[in-house]
C-alpha cells in the first residue's frame, strides 16, 4: 500500500475516533502511537511523548530533562515511560489529548500538502 493511501486510511482512522466522549482512552493511545509509526512518522510520535512528559515532568520526578535523554532510549521505552506515569498519575485523558491535537495539526499538514499537489 502506497504512503499516500496509508496516510488517507490514517486519516479516517483519526477522524473516526478522536470524538472527546470517549471512556476508555487507553487502547486508543496504543492504536494512535502504532498509527504513527506505521507511517513513518516515528519523530512525531517522539514529539508528542517528550512534550508530554516535560509538561508533567514535576509529577514524574525526572532527574533530567527528557530532551537530554531523548535519544538516549528507544521510542518504544519513551512511550512505555508516558503511557505507565500517565496511568499512574491519572494523566490518560491528558496524554490523549496530546496525541489528538498533536495529530490534529499533522493531519491538516497532510491536507494542505495534498491540496497542492
Amino acid at each position: 500500500m502506497s504512503l499516500f493511501l496509508k496516510r488517507n486510511k490514517f486519516l479516517q482512522i483519526f477522524h473516526n475516533i478522536s470524538n472527546s466522549k470517549i471512556r476508555h482512552r487507553g487502547p486508543l493511545i496504543l492504536r494512535l502511537y502504532g498509527l504513527l509509526n506505521e507511517l513513518d512518522f516515528s519523530n512525531e510520535n517522539r514529539f508528542i511523548l517528550c512534550n508530554f512528559i516535560d509538561q508533567n515532568s514535576e509529577l514524574f520526578s525526572l532527574s533530567r530533562d527528557i530532551y537530554e535523554i531523548n535519544n538516549d532510549v528507544s521510542l518504544k521505552q519513551l512511550f512505555l515511560f508516558a503511557y505507565s506515569k500517565a496511568r499512574i498519575n491519572n494523566l490518560i485523558p491528558n496524554l490523549y489529548s496530546e496525541y489528538i491535537n498533536s495529530i490534529n495539526a499533522i493531519s491538516q499538514k497532510i491536507d494542505t500538502q495534498s491540496d497542492l499537489s
